[in-house]
């Protein structure tokens, strides 16, 4: 790749956007992709014969199209012969259940069409899903029908893959574990997920009564230990922190994306989102100091790219001056921290950022926050407790309840003691429940290897996994909307788990496992769960109570009481003098290497879901794949290229992954997302990607210094979406203002001052029509989007996805730019590639007044309702795609091929039945989801009232987490809607052409300290004495 300076000098204060490095670098292979409409073989009209052909295959077409638009799927109807009581046929049914991940429960709403769970939202009853999803929940429902699910109970020995049945099993189960029973239970260990399930704790507890000998470890590859010890630290006890971050005027995050990967994150992004409404005069205002782009510090004011094995030292730099500021009073027993950290070495940080921040947080004590990230040390999180409490936030901005669990080993203890004892031979049976540890647990324990020296293993897992192929017998699981179950909120709220399918496979839920193990008659698990809850009510009451825990979803009042516990100063203390010789300087011969939790597959648990393994990550715009991710300038010293392969060695262990070459990346820092690189995931998930757990130590689970990279003179093509329908409405050299006018930003400042900004970033002539605007006089559907609340969680993309039933295409499709997704969600980078800021812009099919695309089709097979959509007729596409090169928006996608066609029964199942199923050659958009509004107003017409505001909410609303999305009627001037299109920073995009776009945006407003000296150190990584 050509060097960027080369190319372009950014000045200071430029306000030019860039989506990638190829399209700031102008490379031939960013002009080549931009400059063909349908990438990839599609319609080139460059000389004299192609346009010959065209005219020609065009007659074709037209010929053609009468035939075309008379295509009639073939049905069967089946009688409702014997219809359940109160259910009506095609009328969908909700339920309230949860998805419980990490130990936590998150709160659902399932809707399911004739016992079909179809589409998953989120339950507004429950306290930290308030409605909304995030996208592993949205992707729910095609891994419960993925046809690579286990499909029975396998029994493998002497390397005999034997199929067998759950009578086989019990004929095995049952007498062995009375033999067990009889031995006290010696040598029988159990390894599970982490749960917070009250009904697992019963069966825990009755199984230390029946097996006293027997050991139970939880573990989790991607789990609190670092936060769980930090508080042990500071309190004494694994308090649990949480955080008020609407009462935030300033909030630090210290390697902390928390408003996507925290089990609060759905609520804590809400609470983000409310403080961004700049028409208030006042916003919060948010500090990243990181060392990989993640999407808080995309949402960042300010940003600072710091190693991670750095921010240790950063954050005791930061302390320091805290503490000598002048307003700050501190008791008599902080007088050893306070010297302690005087005495701290020079840090290499920049004091005026230090200075800068220290003062803001300071300034707005009781009205600031400082979090940690998990992947942190628990020093850092010790640190932190100490901060919150010497700025008066405890209690205000910051409290804590108690943990769940108050006593267990850690994840990465428990999985160590597990692999030694198996090692030792002390392990005869073990129980796993859930989870993938021949994948994912810490490659120095060779779980796999000391696996084999236990006599009995048994793994109830969904797939036949890693895990499964290495144990004595594989147990189906059900999935968790085919079980009963329950599990705790974040803040310790119970919520119930019920089924809204029977199970496909014959799995069974852990909690019927268990029973296996300790009762002589194995109980269902709607038994143990309602066993579970009769201790809660009494039996005169229990039945009302108990329908309305499966109404509601969640038990009302059960949330953990809030605590005051007591900082133990001298532990803090103790670990700022540790902490003081742990600084670690990173060069090119001593990388860093930083293991980080991917967006879409989480762990590798998701990663035989097409719909996540085909979602466009968030900051690199990559599908199907992982990647080494290294700076600009690290890769230019390393001589490394994007798409190149590479070999990471850490500790005599060698991976080879290619390298992607991310802005905003930590120089000398190689972040590596877990969860690829799979042999026995499915269909979707094998060999996709590169395994970082190979790389994983249990004493260096999230970073570590002393990586070292060569490279192997092999290329790997990436399938990246970012510069995929990239809007070109002017040619490549207006490019650049072109992407000024689609992205509207200005700092707090301004707005205050011009209020209008948005109306002057353009000055384009007054419009004119060619013909009469018809007049709307029902309904006019519009959209609005506040750039300033959205913060590109992906999860509107995803439950379009579900909502539309839009196909997979898969990897080479993806690469070809034929990706489907009716919700694009642009990226773009601003300022210096080594730490620019970033913002972002969902764009789908905006319903144009003046729709170009409605002027150029032939069969009329997109049109305009009398209500404003725009509106596509399946039946009559004939495929020209004239539409989609005459959308200035660049949202219209093509069926290549029928992607729907080799698709199983079970699959089927999943799709919404309100959503017509597209075929090959017909185009499709967004359709502000039509059957959403037909729906309400049928429902109001039958009631003979007029549609309430908000009643229709169109999927991508209504999972939104940040409210960043809102739909109605613009005829209503008291619709919400109306107020967003009203509102000073709203705009439409690309508004010049004349097209009249239904959705409005809402400028992005950012908050900038005004201390801080831009430009100044954008890496925050210089040379500085110690203040």
């Amino acid at each position: 790749m050509p060097s960027i300076e080369e190319q372009k000098q950014l000045k200071n204060g430029s306000q030019t956007y860039w989506r990638s490095l190829n399209e700031l670098a102008e490379t031939p292979e960013f002009r080549s992709f931009v400059e063909r409409e349908f990438p990839e073989q599609a319609s080139e009209l460059t000389n004299a014969t192609t346009r010959r052909q065209f005219l020609k295959f065009m007659g074709a077409s037209l010929a053609l199209a009468g035939f075309t638009s008379c295509r009639w799927p073939k049905e069967k109807i089946v009688p409702y012969a014997n219809r359940p009581e109160g259910r009506v046929p095609g009328v969908p049914e909700r339920y309230a259940t949860a998805m419980e991940l990490g130990g936590v429960a998150h709160g659902l709403l399932a809707t399911s069409y004739d016992g079909r769970p179809v589409k998953i939202e989120g339950n507004p009853s429950h306290p930290f899903s308030l409605g909304a999803a995030n996208l592993f929940a949205q992707a729910a429902v095609l891994e419960l029908y993925d046809p690579d699910r286990s499909k029975g109970i396998v029994r493998r020995e002497r390397d005999q893959h034997i199929a067998a049945d759950w009578d086989t099993f019990l004929a095995f189960a049952q007498p062995h574990f009375k033999m067990l029973k009889e031995q006290s239970g010696e040598g029988l260990y159990i390894l599970s997920e982490a749960t917070s399930s009250f009904s697992i704790g019963e069966m825990r507890t009755r199984l230390r009564e029946a097996f006293p000998q027997a050991k139970w470890y939880e573990y989790e590859p991607l789990n609190d230990d670092n936060e769980r010890e930090g508080a042990i630290s500071a309190f004494g006890q694994p308090v649990r922190t949480h955080l008020v971050i609407d009462q935030a005027k300033v909030i630090l995050s210290l390697d902390s994306d928390f408003l996507v990967d925290h089990p609060a994150a759905l609520k804590y992004a809400r609470n983000f989102a409310h403080g961004r409404r700049a028409e208030n005069g006042e916003m919060n205002r948010l500090y990243a100091v990181e060392s990989l782009y993640t999407t808080t510090g995309a949402m960042a004011d300010h940003r600072l790219t710091i190693p991670s094995v750095q921010i240790e030292f950063f954050s005791l730099a930061l302390a320091n001056t805290i503490l000598d500021a002048q307003n700050i009073s501190l008791p008599t027993e902080f007088a050893s921290i306070k010297e302690s950290l005087r005495q701290l070495p020079p840090h290499p940080f920049d004091s005026k950022i230090i200075q800068a921040l220290a003062n803001d947080l300071v300034h707005n004590q009781g009205r600031s926050i400082i979090t940690a990230g998990r992947s942190q040390p628990a020093s850092v999180h010790a640190l932190v407790h100490c901060l919150n409490l010497i700025l008066g936030n405890v209690g205000k901005t910051v409290f804590y309840t108690n943990n769940i669990v108050a006593e267990r080993p850690t994840h990465s203890a428990a999985i160590w003691s597990l692999a030694s004892e198996m090692e030792a031979g002390k392990v005869n049976t073990l129980l796993i429940l859930g989870g993938n540890p021949v994948y994912d647990a810490p490659a120095d324990l060779e779980f796999e290897k000391h696996l084999k020296n236990v006599s009995v293993s048994i793994h109830l897992s969904v797939f036949d996994n890693e895990t499964s192929r290495a144990c004595m017998w594989h147990v189906p699981r059900s999935h968790f909307l085919e079980s009963w179950g329950d599990a705790r909120a974040y803040d310790g709220a119970i919520c119930t788990i019920q089924p809204l399918i029977e199970p496909l496979y014959d799995g069974k839920s852990a909690l019927e496992l268990l029973s296996v193990i300790i009762d002589d008659a194995p109980k269902t698990g709607y038994e143990l769960v309602r066993q579970t809850f009769l201790k809660m009510a009494s039996a005169e009451t229990f039945e009302s109570f108990w329908r309305k825990l499966l109404h509601n979803g969640i038990l009302t009042d059960s949330r953990f009481a809030e605590i005051a516990p007591n900082l133990r100063v001298a532990e803090i203390h103790n670990g700022i003098n540790q902490s003081a010789h742990r600084l670690k300087t990173i060069d090119h011969s001593n990388l860093e290497i930083v293991f980080c939790r991917d967006s879409r597959v989480y762990d590798g648990r998701f990663a035989n879901n097409g719909w996540l393994q085909e979602l466009p990550d968030f900051m690199t715009k990559m599908t199907w794949d992982n990647a080494a991710l290294i700076s600009p300038a690290t890769a230019e010293a390393l001589h490394i290229e994007n798409e190149d392969i590479i070999s990471l060695t850490y500790r005599g262990r060698e991976l080879e992954i290619p390298a992607y070459i991310m802005p905003g990346q930590a120089a000398f820092s190689i972040a590596v997302a877990l969860g690829y690189g799979r042999l026995h995931a499915g269909t979707i998930g094998n060999e996709v990607g590169a395994n970082a757990y190979l790389l994983r130590t249990s004493d260096a689970m999230h970073f570590d210094a002393g990586l070292t990279l060569r490279r192997t003179g092999k290329k790997y093509p990436f399938a990246c979406t970012q510069d995929h329908h990239a809007i070109d409405t002017v040619g490549m050299k207006a490019r650049e203002h072109r992407l000024g006018e689609l992205v509207r930003e200005a700092d707090l400042q301004e707005y205050r001052e011009h209020p209008d900004f948005v109306n002057h970033r353009i000055h384009a002539p007054k419009p004119v029509n060619l013909w009469q605007e018809h007049e709307y006089t029902d309904h006019k559907w519009s959209m609005a989007i506040d750039l300033n609340a959205c913060i590109g969680c992906n999860a509107c993309v995803t439950a379009c996805q579900a909502e539309n039933n839009i196909p997979i295409v898969g990897r080479e499709q993806v690469h070809n730019g034929r990706e489907m997704h009716w919700i694009r969600l642009d990226r773009y980078f601003k300022g210096d590639k080594e730490n620019p800021q970033v913002c972002h812009q969902p764009v789908a099919c905006v319903h144009c007044e003046n729709a170009p695309c409605e002027q150029v089709c032939p069969v009329a097979a997109t049109v305009h309702s009398h209500e404003g959509l725009n509106l596509m007729v399946y039946n009559r596409c004939v495929g020209t795609r004239y539409c989609s090169n005459n959308c200035p928006y660049k949202v219209r996608r093509f069926n290549f091929f029928n992607y729907h066609k080799n698709l199983s029964e079970t699959e089927k199942m999943g799709f919404n039945p309100e959503v017509t199923v597209r075929s090959r050659g017909v185009m499709e958009k967004c359709t502000y989801c039509i059957q959403r509004i037909e729906a309400v107003k049928i429902k109001a017409k039958n009631e003979k009232r007029p549609i309430k505001d908000g009643e229709i909410v169109t999927a991508c609303q209504q999972t939104c987490p940040t409210r960043a999305i809102v739909f109605g009627d613009l005829n209503d001037p008291n619709s919400e809607v109306a107020r967003f299109h009203a509102n000073n920073r709203a705009y439409a995009l690309l508004e010049e052409l004349n097209v009249k776009p239904r959705t409005a945006y809402l400028a992005k407003i950012r908050n900038p300290n005004p201390e801080w000296k831009e430009g100044e150190s954008a890496n925050a990584n210089e040379q500085h004495s110690h203040s």
